[in-house]
């Protein structure tokens, strides 16, 4: 990074922490997820490329190896193409659908589902992971490394779902852990609580990239149609185990794949929505603000998490 670039970046950081009233952040980052059964190639450093999440566009990661067994829960989804047993960064992965028929979303409100006790909670979300990491095997790649499944408090009232991990969070196996993870951090402080007290997911559980046609490197980008219908049955799974209080979207995809809407973010962001009975804030990405980092911008989002406090009843730092 050049000295105007570094530059840059540390008063984008500076502004952040201005913006959300904080002025220290720890950043203790929570348990990483259980490790995955088996061994992973190790993803290649020449082939990383640390973009922002959901900044690019489309490719899929492939199965490791064409011999296994499992299969995806969507028959529409089983590879079509031959699979090498190594994805490389210039391959853009099986052939599978673009468009595809998304699960619908699950009838009925969580609150009339039978009750779960807070302490059956991390047992019923343990088990779930394992059956992610079970059922998403075969798209295990250098691309993508490992399951991101979520992290935080199993009885959070509060959950966070954003569209899916990045170079970072696959190196680690937790969500929201890079640059946009880092302002989330600041926002969720900024309210009053911490990534320990919230819960965090994703839409998708795998990291997508794709190569770049210039310099082969990885850039991440949005999941295809086909990626999320693989996968958001789990995010749907998740949030029946923790049944929060209230969701905050972060960005378009979470918004739409949760709530069916074919509305933009910009129309409906701090406007209050539900999911299955439970309220849902639509906000924007951390990345967007990064990308945009204006102070019409920062004052919606936090006019957003004010929305949300209130919604809980907490009160601010500087409020106390």
């Amino acid at each position: 990074m050049d000295t105007l670039a570094a530059q840059h970046a540390g008063r984008l950081m500076l502004e952040t922490d201005a913006a959300f009233g904080v002025r220290e952040v720890p950043l203790v980052l929570p348990k990483p997820a259980v490790p995955v059964p088996g061994k992973y190639v190790a993803r290649k450093e020449e082939n990383a490329f640390p973009g922002g999440q959901g900044a690019y566009r489309p490719a899929t990661s492939v199965p490791r190896d064409p011999k296994m067994t499992a299969a995806p829960p969507l028959e529409a989804l089983s590879p079509a193409a031959a699979k090498p047993s190594r994805p490389t960064a210039n391959r853009q992965g099986v052939d599978i659908p673009r468009s595809v028929k998304l699960p619908p979303i699950p009838e009925g409100r969580l609150d009339a589902l039978e009750p779960i006790s807070d302490a059956d909670k991390p047992r019923l979300l343990a088990e779930l992971q394992q059956e992610t990491v079970t059922a998403l095997a075969p798209y295990i790649s250098d691309i993508a490394t490992r399951v991101v499944f979520g992290s935080g408090d199993p009885a959070a009232k509060l959950m966070f779902v954003g569209e899916g991990p990045g170079i970072e969070e696959d190196k680690t196996g937790v969500p929201f852990v890079g640059r946009s993870g880092q302002l989330l951090d600041k926002m969720i402080i900024a309210m009053g609580l911490s990534r320990q007290t919230v819960y965090v997911g994703n839409v998708v559980k795998l990291r997508a990239a794709e190569a770049d046609p210039d310099s082969g490197r990885l850039r991440d980008r949005p999941p295809t149609p086909a990626e999320v219908a693989l996968n958001i049955p789990w995010l749907h799974k998740q949030i029946e185990i923790i049944r929060p209080r209230v969701i905050v979207t972060l960005g378009a995809p979470a918004l739409k794949y949760l709530t069916g809407t074919a509305e933009g973010i910009s129309l409906l962001r701090g406007t209050w929505m539900t999911y299955r009975g439970v309220p849902l804030m639509p906000t924007y990405h951390p990345s967007f603000l990064l990308r945009a980092y204006t102070p019409e911008n920062r004052a919606k989002v936090w006019g957003d998490l004010q929305q949300v406090m209130a919604k809980l009843g907490l009160k601010s730092p500087a409020q106390k």
